[in-house]
């Protein structure tokens, strides 16, 4: 139902959903961030411990056309789209993090085939994410539960976090 009233992917993604995330792609130096603009809550997190690069659609970045030098790959994409982004993300052989869904992770017969191929992880964030509607800067909860899923990044395949533990104040301390 959610995703039938969304009129476009875009929708950015709250503070500590990108703290769910910052520990795990600490030991990478550069990141780059596919799909978001210069006032992305992860460029403006992420900056703080990395060397970031971030590309937008709507500046000229097109992902299936640019091929930035980085360490790890961080954002939350447009989900009309995620086969032909994971399948490029995998192609690219970075390790990556993308927001995602727990709904539409096997939807769709070419992703189940294409994660029965590669390894990858799930980061599990507990309550729903509230995302933030652009046009009006409103708190939007999906009727699913969100995820990042990752390639080369979690230390074990399945790792739950609780956002409610998340702040900036106490982004060092995890």
């Amino acid at each position: 139902m959610q995703r039938q009233k969304a009129k476009s992917d875009e929708w950015y993604t709250p503070e500590n959903a990108v703290l769910a995330i910052e520990p795990y792609i600490r030991q990478f130096d550069k990141v780059w961030c596919p799909f978001d603009k210069e006032e992305s809550n992860f460029v403006k997190i992420l900056s703080k411990n990395h060397e970031v690069v971030y590309t937008h659609i709507e500046n000229g970045g097109d992902f299936f056309n640019t091929n930035e030098d980085c360490d790890v790959i961080v954002s939350n994409p447009p989900f009309s789209k995620r086969n032909e982004i994971y399948k490029r993300l995998f192609e690219l052989g970075k390790p990556f993090a993308m927001v995602g869904n727990m709904a539409g992770l096997f939807d769709a017969k070419a992703r189940m085939d294409m994660f029965k191929k590669y390894q990858y992880e799930i980061l599990v964030m507990y309550p729903r994410v509230k995302f933030i509607n652009p046009e009006n800067l409103e708190l939007n909860s999906p009727t699913y539960q969100s995820m990042y899923i990752c390639h080369g990044i979690l230390p074990q395949k399945i790792v739950l976090k609780d956002l409610n533990d998340l702040t900036i104040k106490k982004a060092d301390e995890i």
